[in-house]
């Protein structure tokens, strides 16, 4: 599966329950499927397992994974809490589209402006590459005022929330998208979820890389002790 990679190159299924005990930990190896973080980050509660997506939204593999992963969220025990992080990729363009995600947030209208965007991009194949063009989308699509975008584009709390998803990006050594983190200790991505499957289409690597997620819930729960 090709994948975005930071230097520029190009680089539902799991609705079950995501801690289902038929998964099997033997079937999923630490540096195989999934990897240690480089930089572990400290939870802000360890009763609280944090799933975290790392995507950009001019990558159509993110496109491709979003509704798999949103049904698979969807059904993410009480415990488990998943966030989407937009990475820039080190792009002016997903600079631009990771403050898209957050003045949406901010403004608490992101449920209806997130698919809009992504479909606005690989659907309708518009690049949404100005913040202009992402003002008047969500204006039409979540019924906020141009002012409203303009105040949250330039607030604080959005550029804070930029940094941190940079921040986090740098700890976790997030070079590419889609990548989940697990914990703040362990990620994994499709390529290598799919790792040693031969002839695996893209949408079975995502379906496996959600499969060694709920692994890695049910791990990090173990390590805290949790169970």
């Amino acid at each position: 599966m090709r994948k975005l990679l930071l230097l520029g190159l190009i680089t539902a299924g799991l609705v079950g329950n995501a801690c289902s005990a038929a998964i099997s930990g033997a079937e999923f190896k630490e540096g195989v499927q999934y990897v240690p973080v480089p930089q572990k980050v400290a939870p802000d509660d360890r009763n609280v397992v944090r799933v975290q997506e790392f995507f950009w939204y001019g990558c159509p593999h993110c496109y491709r994974l979003d509704p798999l992963i949103d049904a698979w969220a969807a059904k993410l025990p009480k415990d488990v809490v998943f966030e989407r992080v937009p990475n820039t990729l080190g792009r002016p363009i997903g600079q631009v589209h990771q403050r898209a995600f957050y003045i949406a947030e901010v403004l608490g209208v992101l449920g209806k402006t997130h698919t809009p965007l992504f479909d606005a991009i690989h659907r309708d194949g518009l690049p949404m590459g100005n913040l202009g063009d992402i003002r008047s989308l969500y204006v039409r699509v979540a019924g906020i005022t141009a002012q409203q975008f303009d105040d949250a584009s330039s607030s604080f709390v959005v550029d804070a929330d930029m940094r941190r998803a940079d921040q986090l990006a740098q700890d976790y050594g997030i070079l590419s998208v889609p990548t989940v983190v697990v914990g703040g200790e362990y990620v994994t991505d499709g390529e290598k979820a799919g790792s040693g499957i031969k002839g695996i289409s893209e949408k079975q690597s995502f379906e496996r890389m959600l499969k060694v997620a709920s692994f890695l819930i049910d791990k990090v729960r173990a390590q805290r002790g949790l169970h």
